[in-house]
């Protein structure tokens, strides 16, 4: 995967110290609200900041994907702890989720694309929204597998702290459910399935009714992925994650810009959440489909 190391670049050097200030008080609000979550006992103060936890949960995973591309921090040996430390949150090995998401930006919605193996395997019943929260654990266990596969040689060290670093987070959730049950629910599993809900239409939006080329196809970012747009500014919260386009056409760029790069590009067709969640209720789940088999199935 060396050429996939190649794409990894860090922003423009006018928005690193941006771009680090925000990425910092992004991970400072979530400690503040896991404290907050963890002590307080009141239902009335937990439920809403229990909300704002699922969507903290959310930026989190963004943040791992911005550290993947090395775009979220600019000191690297902090990008990628938080990167680790935001995969390791879901069970996932942030070593074998870079070079898989590589791998992904490489091959996109071609037969090489890695994330094929994930959409062929997803049930095409419109129930599984409603199982979203655990299939953010399937989606991290089949993730850990076929990633780990494509890590380099040279990069089999990372991988193997990577993994200490999920298993050690998976141990103290485990720990935090026995001992501060509390904590557990409030701090984590309520806002886990929370942002799973939530989360699952933006992983659905990021390629849909897109066609799977055949191995080696590579098309422009406009004929391949779509942004979806968020309201009352909860885009920011996300650090832009529902910006798929956006990002596709600049993947290591600042994320703080991505709305000025929306507004930028003529050719971008934004659509609202919930037309989309509509859209999705109408026509189904995204397969991995070929145009040979989607036209069969038909």
């Amino acid at each position: 995967m060396s050429s996939g190391r190649a794409t990894v670049t860090a922003p423009a050097t006018g928005l690193r110290r941006t771009c680090d200030l925000a990425g910092g008080l992004f991970l400072l609000a979530v400690v503040v609200n896991t404290t907050l979550l963890a002590t307080i006992r009141s239902v009335w103060i937990d439920l809403p900041l229990a909300i704002v936890q699922a969507l903290l949960l959310l930026g989190c995973q963004e943040v791992k994907h911005l550290a993947a591309h090395r775009s979220f921090l600019s000191h690297r040996g902090l990008n990628d702890l938080a990167g680790n430390a935001c995969a390791s949150l879901i069970g996932e090995n942030f070593t074998a989720f870079r070079y898989f998401h590589f791998k992904h930006h490489l091959a996109t919605c071609n037969d090489d694309d890695p994330e094929g193996c994930l959409y062929a395997l997803s049930w095409r019943t419109r129930w599984i929204w409603a199982l979203a929260p655990l299939e953010v654990f399937w989606v991290a266990f089949h993730l850990n597998r076929v990633g780990g596969g494509l890590v380099p040689a040279d990069r089999r060290a990372a991988h193997r702290l990577s993994t200490v670093s999920w298993l050690l987070c998976a141990t103290a959730i485990a720990l935090a459910c026995w001992l501060a049950p509390h904590a557990f629910f409030w701090a984590y599993a309520i806002p886990l399935c929370i942002s799973g809900w939530i989360d699952f239409p933006l992983t659905q939006a990021e390629h849909y009714g897109t066609a799977v080329a055949p191995a080696g196809t590579r098309r422009g970012a406009s004929e391949l992925a779509h942004d979806l747009t968020l309201p009352f500014g909860l885009g920011w919260v996300m650090l832009h994650r529902s910006l798929h386009r956006v990002h596709h056409r600049q993947p290591n760029a600042a994320w703080i810009a991505a709305p000025d790069r929306l507004r930028e590009d003529a050719s971008a067709v934004p659509v609202a959440y919930a037309d989309f969640a509509r859209r999705w209720l109408r026509e189904g789940p995204r397969l991995w489909l070929t145009p040979t088999v989607a036209k069969a199935d038909s």
